[in-house]
């Protein structure tokens, strides 16, 4: 299996890990049964199409934010599968707020852990 398919599809765990954990802890956050898997691909596909646009778009006007292009693409992942789909629905600024920061969070985690899905290498940064 390619390494990005295993990345996507590891990227999708933490996603679907954040969502079922912002149904959880958010009263205004809803994942309903008939649209789930619908939801799940969609909001997938955003997260993982989303960050590359929105960051050659940073590159160009502010250098300084590039670190938040995951946390604006997480928010417009939801916003646009809230709207598309049936199997997810988010009520209230405090449950937008607070499941777009938990989902990122639990989504960067997963790109933290060491594995074949890693497409960076490290480089030896000390001194020649």
């Amino acid at each position: 299996m390619p390494r990005f398919l295993i990345g996507w599809l590891l990227g999708l765990g933490g996603a679907t890990a954040g969502l079922v954990v912002s149904a959880l802890l958010f009263e205004g956050f809803d994942l309903h049964a008939d649209g789930l898997v619908g939801a799940l691909v969609i909001f997938g596909v955003l997260t993982a199409v989303l960050p590359y646009f929105i960051l050659k778009a940073l590159l160009r006007r502010a250098g300084s934010v590039i670190a938040l292009s995951g946390l604006l693409a997480t928010f417009l992942a939801l916003l646009v599968t809230d709207l598309v789909s049936s199997g997810l629905t988010v009520r209230g600024l405090e449950t937008w707020f607070g499941s777009t920061l938990l989902i990122w969070l639990l989504s960067m985690f997963i790109w933290v852990l060491p594995g074949p899905w890693r497409t960076f290498k490290k480089r030896d940064r000390t001194p020649a």
